[in-house]
């Protein structure tokens, strides 16, 4: 099982920093930035999932593996991007390369955040999805946030949602001796949510302003 886990972080990590990198490259950022913003969409998530749960240095410091993984990745897009790649990835061919490796990597670090919480609590559920769900957001949040842009989380389809309900199924999976499978089933449906909801626009319900005096009610209300 550490195995496996071990593979679904460096997943994660490699998708995560793919998303932080191209993001970096359509906000016209230097090297240094897309670096910046690639690590802590990597390795954000996690290491608020390690303080939460006590683990100190967090994971992602205690090797320079994920730090690595995350260098090689902005190198890699960085060149295809420099030499001959930037038409494609500048056209709706790097939208959906972004928003399946986002995909990715809220998938892999859903199960490794719900493994974590498993490990520290087992037969504890809420302390499984909430770290299985900070785990697969928090970089997220972290990268939008110095984008400056509204974080994925509050405003685009279906996002958190998957890694809510992957969290409890992996947590249910787990508890059945099916920890292997609950990996894969778990890392299937999170995906699959995420990529449909994409496809066809699902939006989790929100308070649709249709007039101007609603809009100034709010405003006063809010200025109060």
């Amino acid at each position: 099982m550490d195995v496996l886990w071990l593979l679904f972080d460096v997943i994660g990590t490699i998708a995560f920093a793919i998303s932080g990198a191209l993001l970096g490259i359509q906000r016209r950022m230097d090297i240094f930035g897309i670096l910046i913003l690639a690590l802590v969409t990597a390795i954000g998530g996690g290491i608020v999932r390690d303080v939460l749960v006590g683990r100190i240095p967090p994971t992602s410091l205690q090797t320079g593996l994920y730090i690595s993984i995350t260098l090689v990745t902005v190198g890699i897009v960085f060149m295809m991007y420099r030499y001959g790649w930037n038409r494609y990835l500048e056209s709706k061919g790097m939208t959906k390369i972004y928003l399946t490796a986002d995909a990715l990597g809220l998938a892999s670090f859903t199960i490794t955040g719900a493994s974590v919480g498993i490990a520290t609590n087992p037969h504890n559920l809420v302390l499984a999805v909430i770290l299985g769900v900070v785990t697969a957001v928090g970089g997220g949040i972290i990268r939008d946030i110095l984008a400056h842009r509204t974080p994925s989380v509050l405003k685009e389809e279906v996002y958190a949602l998957p890694a809510l309900l992957g969290s409890i199924s992996y947590f249910y999976l787990y508890e059945s001796n099916h920890q292997i499978v609950a990996a894969y089933i778990t890392f299937g449906i999170v995906f699959t949510i995420r990529m449909v909801a994409m496809e066809y626009h699902w939006n989790l319900p929100r308070i649709e302003r249709k007039h101007r005096s609603d809009t100034r009610r709010s405003d006063n209300y809010t200025n109060d």
